[in-house]
């Protein structure tokens, strides 16, 4: 440890002395009034050319010469609003009850615990969360089909390892 806090000091002490001998004694206080007029000067142009050009900004948005907007946008989006869209979802997964409404309830806990705490916070409109609950129901469609393909392949390639998978999954 004693021998690496000597390199150290030895080589710090050596690159001060070649920095000294080369740039002259007086280098620190050049090095220092560089530093600070470069920071004052940055402030400054910053200040002034910052300031003139956000009020030239600021003047231009006050007289803005774009045309008003026509009625028809404004008696578009009100009569969007007012129109009642009637929201139909199938709500079959599997084709069995008895699996379908707990997978129902899980998307439905899912959206609310994961999805709508930050979504209304940015909007109240319901029409991004029914996309994510048809994204999730054909997911789970597609997994649903994919299984009951893949079981019948093998209830039919292989009986006994198929009743043996299903006694094991029965166990659990």
């Amino acid at each position: 440890l004693f021998q690496a806090s000597l390199s150290i000091w030895g080589w710090g002490s050596l690159g001060i002395v070649l920095f000294l001998i080369t740039f002259g004694p007086f280098v620190i206080f050049y090095l220092a009034f560089y530093i600070l007029c470069f920071v004052g000067g940055g402030l400054v142009v910053t200040l002034l050319f910052g300031k003139t050009n956000s009020e030239k900004y600021l003047e231009q948005c006050e007289h803005s010469f774009l045309p008003p907007t026509s009625t028809g946008v404004p008696k578009c989006l009100e009569e969007m609003k007012r129109e009642a869209r009637t929201i139909k979802i199938d709500r079959r997964l599997t084709g069995a009850n008895i699996i379908d409404e707990p997978l129902q309830q899980v998307i439905q806990f899912s959206l609310r615990d994961y999805v709508q705490y930050w979504y209304y916070t940015l909007s109240d409109d319901e029409s991004f969360l029914l996309e994510i609950r048809q994204t999730l129901q054909n997911a789970l469609i597609q997994f649903a089909t994919r299984w009951i393909t893949e079981n019948t392949e093998l209830k039919f390639k292989n009986p006994d390892l198929f009743n043996k998978t299903l006694v094991s999954l029965t166990l659990l």
